[in-house]
This record gives C-alpha cells, structure tokens and sequence, in this order.
C-alpha cells in the first residue's frame, strides 16, 4: 500500500485517503511525497533479457581471473521517491549468481526534497532498508548529502538544517553494527569490512564529517552538513593508520565515498586522501597538511608504509548523477550512474519506466593478474573497463 507524507508537516495519508489539502497545514496535494510500502521483490520480465547476458559477463570476467579476481557492486542516489524499486530485487540476483560478498550504496537514497521536515528521510530510508532487506548483510552504507539534510518553511535556505550525528547514526549506520565483519571508526560512521578470500578490503569514508552539532542564536546549524563535503582529522587518522593497515602487501582496497575528486569537486582533505593512498600503494611515507584557511577542517598527517601496504584500485562515488573515470593526482576516480529515474542534461541516456532503462547501478570486477577494472553496468548506460 502506497503511504503519501505532505513535505509541509510530515502529515501522514494512505492511498485513496489524501485529500486536495492537508488538514494540519493547508499544504496542496503537489507538495505530498509518496513511499512505497510492501516492495515487490520480483524482477519484472523485461529485465531478463539484459540481466542474464550482464551475469553471464560477469561470471566470464570472474573465471578468466580465477582467485585473482574480486567483484564487488555500487548503487548510488537511488532518490527512493523517483524510483520504480526494481533495483534490490535486481541486485539481489546479480551478487546471488555471482557469488559477489558486498555492495556499496553510495549515499542519496531519499527523495532529496529540500523543503520538509526530517521524519520524512528517516520514512524514506527506513523504507528503502526494507526493499534491501534480502540482503541487508552485504549492503555497505554511506551517508549522501540529502540524507542527512532538510528544510522546513521556516528555514531561510533549503537544506539549512541537519540530522544531527546521533540521527544519523540512528537513521544510516546502526544496522551495519550488527555484522561483526565491520571494523568501525570511532563516530560509527565510517568503517572498512573485508573480503577475506580474496584479500580485498572495503573502506567506507564520511564525506560530510561536520565538527558538531553546534547551532546559531537563529538555531540553525553552525555547520552546514548538506554544501559542506570534508574528511577531518580524527578520521584521517583512523583512515591512514587503522583502515590501511592490511594483513599483507598482497591485500587490494577500494575507497567509497558519496563524492570524490571527479569534476573538480571541493573536497576538504582530498588531496591528504589521494596523498595518503599514493603512499600506500608505492609502500612509502606521507606527511601532509592542508591549507584551507578553516581551523575546524584543516588536517595535518604523517603515515609510513614504508615496508607495508598493499594495492589500490579505486576511490568510487556517486553525487554526481553520471558516469565519470578520472585520475587526480595519481589516484583512479569512478562515479556511477544515479539509479533514480532523474537525468542529467549531460547524459545521453533517456530513463523509461517499464524498461531495463529505468535503473543504474554497477558490478566492479578488478582482475588483479591483468591490473584492470571492469565495470559491469546493470541497466542504463555503457560497460567500462580501466587500468589501476
């Protein structure tokens, strides 16, 4: 049954029952927002056709690289309410028969309504959670900029509130808690997990690491959670001294966040990452500062992996709505496709409901004899394949 919340007031109507005008707050039926309840977790037809020649790939990529190979999946800005929710089931599928232990979902998974109040992302999220329950243990979470930011009516700006660190932990990180392959950061908010027989490991860094719920005399956030993408301090640290101390030198990672490096993005601490994973992969020494001119965000560090390390593939994301494969500073950046249903004006790809165009995500496969990355895509667009 499908539940209808009006952006206004959180105000709650189920299907059949939303009237032209909300009763609490006299918000029009345009500025309600629709959440599915009871996802049908069944592929529809027309997906098979593509479905079953992606796998076949796939499963022909994991065979030529034998124990060499590693395969791991990315979803990103899903946008619950601008999408047909096919895509769970369809990951489902894929990871089942290629025998595929995790998958990233890169952040955005509301609406991304500026303009409503915050029960409205926990619906959201909790309602997407479910649709992903089947395989809930292989989901690797990470906090987009619209999950974690609102506005109401009263607000001079939209997104000029926040969740606060505990809603978000509350809202977005608790469930991976129970799975005791998560290694976990002090905030709980960022974390790595590793895919032992393989010897790849998968870390998860926050891209919108604020330094505290603190608010103005207008009670607003000092900090703004939504425009502001940084990694500070504390989780650098945790990042270059606990997250990259892998078992051996033979051991490969790759990094997501909800943003990167690609398009030029302003990224707090970027170039302390990629400077960071240089040293890693090169197996030397590290000593960075930033020079940002904001005290709160500025990170100074030192990390030798002189002797140590391992590999690295690459540094993966979504925010951006559209595929991109840049190296920046020596250090591969991929973006994925959105899987909502919205397009960029840059993407020559049109989205169609009812069609195998209507959702995005995709399955990496990194080849470690070969030093390639193979990037299956599940729905609209194309494949694509790197160097590391």
């Amino acid at each position: 049954m499908s539940l209808f919340i009006c952006r206004k007031c959180g105000r709650k109507f189920f299907e059949g029952d939303s009237p032209e005008i909300c009763p609490d707050c006299g918000a029009e039926k345009r500025m309600f927002s629709g959440i599915r309840e009871n996802i049908d977790k069944t592929i529809p037809d027309y997906w098979y056709p593509m479905l079953d020649e992606k796998i076949g790939r796939i499963q022909k990529l994991q065979a030529e690289a034998g124990s060499e190979s590693a395969s791991f999946g990315l979803i990103t800005d899903i946008h619950w309410g601008n999408n047909e929710h096919h895509s769970a089931a369809l990951m489902k599928e894929v990871l089942n028969q290629c025998g595929i232990p995790y998958f990233y979902n890169a952040g955005d998974t509301v609406s991304g309504y500026g303009l409503c109040v915050k029960e409205i992302l926990f619906e959201e999220l909790n309602s997407c959670k479910r649709a992903f329950s089947d395989i809930e243990h292989k989901c690797l979470m990470v906090e987009g900029n619209h999950d974690s930011a609102y506005s109401t009516l009263e607000a001079p700006n939209y997104y000029a509130e926040n969740m606060t660190a505990d809603e978000v932990y509350e809202h977005i990180f608790r469930f991976e808690t129970v799975y005791p392959d998560r290694v976990f950061g002090p905030t709980g908010m960022y974390y790595y997990v590793d895919d032992k027989f393989h010897k790849m490991r998968h870390i998860v860094l926050n891209s919108h690491d604020i330094p505290s719920d603190e608010k103005n005399e207008n009670g607003l956030p000092a900090y703004d959670r939504f425009h502001t993408t940084a990694v500070r301090q504390e989780q650098m640290e945790w990042f270059a001294n606990v997250a990259l101390d892998v078992l051996s030198t033979d051991w490969t990672v790759s990094l997501c966040t909800h943003e990167n490096l690609v398009q030029g993005w302003k990224f707090y601490g970027g170039e302390i990452i990629t400077g960071i994973l240089n040293a890693f992969k090169n197996h030397t020494r590290f000593e960075g500062k930033t020079n940002i001119g904001k005290p709160e965000y500025e990170v100074e560090i030192s990390a030798d992996f002189t002797g140590r390390g391992g590999d690295f593939t690459a540094w993966v994301c979504g925010h951006f709505h559209d595929s991109h494969i840049e190296v920046i500073n020596g250090i591969l950046n991929i973006s994925t496709h959105s899987d909502s249903l919205h397009q960029p004006e840059t993407s020559p790809y049109k989205r169609i409901p009812g069609t195998d165009s209507e959702h995005a995500f995709d399955i990496f496969t990194i080849d470690k004899r070969k030093r390639k990355i193979f990037i299956t895509r599940i729905g609209v667009g194309k494949d694509r394949e790197v160097e590391y």
